[in-house]
């Protein structure tokens, strides 16, 4: 099992797996679902969004604890998305969501402290 910081927009998803021998970063594009692009007026009803949640989903499936952050609605949406389709396993794994602008790798893991304050290695990785 692993905890995961995931940090996402409407259009890219950035995954942080924090293992117990290090970090492991991965990232999703959202194009990469061979989707067409909604304006961003429209995003609340970005059917599309649908197999890029089912693709990020399917990353964080050992996931132990998640933490969702971004700078807009896409962290919500997601959540949403796992509410309705991932209620008993990825759903409740949710342990924060925080509404952030585009950060660092370094910002990114120093706000996942506040969440993941029993990994060990964040007192020797950064």
């Amino acid at each position: 099992m692993s905890n995961y910081v995931v940090w996402l927009d409407s259009q890219d998803a950035h995954l942080f797996n924090l293992k117990n021998t290090g970090i492991e970063k991965s990232h999703i594009h959202k194009s990469e679902m061979n989707n067409h692009r909604t304006p961003l007026k429209d995003m609340h009803k970005d059917k599309n969004a649908d197999p890029y949640y089912h693709h990020l989903a399917e990353k964080l499936k050992d996931a132990e604890q998640i933490l969702l952050m971004g700078p807009g609605l896409a962290k919500n949406h997601f959540k949403s998305y796992l509410d309705s389709h991932a209620t008993h396993t990825l759903a409740p794994k949710i342990i924060g969501v925080e509404t952030v602008e585009k950060m660092t790798e370094n910002q990114v893991m120093a706000e996942a402290r506040k969440f993941f304050k029993h990994y060990d290695l964040f007192h020797t990785s950064i």
